[in-house]
């Protein structure tokens, strides 16, 4: 009940910023806008260099593991950018249409820039104040916007580099923060110590 009434009871008016400027995203190199009103276009960034060079601060707020070891974090940044992407993109949406006056539609672009200063695609998709309307938004799940999103498209160049670095991250992540858990930098495959 509370999310069906949440747009029509929003404390600003349609187009209002989706952060405040002085926010923890903004100081972590993620930049929002509304970059048109009519049609709805929200557009998302990410700074990479920014982004990674405050990994650390994110990984002492709880949002990353502590597992996210500076070795990890030069080998994973498009699947930290990812990670970060998926969490905070249903505030961002919940955000818009709690706005008083907020359209029935809006379109979604996430691109992030990487350190040679160019532009590249990450995600798209739409998404409608009905579907925002039927979440359940003080106790959402993961993935529960993924349904309704609509007509999503990832990049493929994107989702490969996530592919690629999720492999990376997952064996990282098996052998556990405990460096005990490691072979010796010396031993040959098959030997025990």
């Amino acid at each position: 009940m509370w999310a069906a009434t949440a747009h029509a009871a929003g404390t600003a008016s349609y187009p209002a910023p989706l952060t405040d400027a002085r926010s923890t995203a903004h100081a972590w190199g993620v930049e929002t806008r509304i970059t048109s009103a009519v049609p709805c276009r929200v557009a998302f960034g990410i700074n990479q260099t920014t982004f990674m060079a405050h990994v650390p601060e994110m990984v002492r707020a709880g949002l990353f593991s502590t597992q996210v070891t500076p070795a990890l974090r030069q080998a994973a940044p498009h699947y930290l950018m990812n990670a970060v992407q998926t969490d905070v993109t249903p505030g961002f949406v919940h955000a818009l249409f709690t706005q008083r006056g907020a359209p029935a539609r809006c379109h979604f672009t996430w691109s992030y820039t990487a350190p040679d200063g160019r532009s590249h695609p990450m995600l798209d998709f739409d998404f409608t104040r009905q579907a925002h309307d039927r979440i359940d938004w003080t106790h959402m799940e993961l993935g529960a916007m993924t349904s309704d999103m609509q007509n999503p498209v990832v990049d493929p160049i994107f989702d490969a580099l996530v592919n690629q670095e999720t492999v990376d991250v997952t064996i990282a992540l098996a052998h556990g923060p405990d460096p005990a858990d490691l072979p010796p930098p010396d031993q040959k495959p098959g030997m025990v110590p």
